[in-house]
C-alpha cells in the first residue's frame, strides 16, 4: 500500500464530504477538527455517495437512509446499515491530501 495524493486541502470544506479516487477505488474524503477522513463512498445499505452525507463530529449520516458511520473506525452506528465502510489512513502534506491504498 501507498500514499496516493487525492485532494489540494484548499479545496475541502470543514464538515463537507467529496468524493475522489484513488487507484481505481471511490472515496469519500472528509476534512473534521482540522484533519482528514476517508471512507468508502458507497453505504452497504443501498449505496448511496457517502460524500453528500452531513457531517456530526467525526460521523457522517447517509443522505438517503440515516445511518451513521465512524470516520475514524468505518463502523456503523445504526440500522438499516447492517456493516461498517472501510476507513483508510491519511495524511496532509503540505497542501496535498493524501490517502493509503
Amino acid at each position: 500500500m501507498a500514499f496516493v495524493t487525492v485532494a489540494q486541502l484548499s479545496l475541502l470544506l470543514p464538515g463537507k464530504g467529496t468524493c475522489v479516487e484513488a487507484n481505481g477505488k471511490k472515496l469519500a474524503l472528509f476534512l473534521a477538527n482540522g484533519k482528514a477522513y476517508a471512507i468508502d463512498e458507497e453505504c452497504p445499505h443501498r449505496q448511496a455517495p457517502l460524500h453528500e452525507g452531513e457531517c456530526v463530529g467525526l460521523e457522517v449520516v447517509c443522505p438517503w437512509h440515516a445511518s451513521f458511520f465512524s470516520l475514524e473506525t468505518g463502523d456503523h452506528r445504526n440500522p438499516p446499515a447492517t456493516t461498517g465502510v472501510r476507513a483508510y489512513r491519511t495524511r496532509i502534506v503540505g497542501e496535498e491530501v493524501q490517502v493509503e491504498v
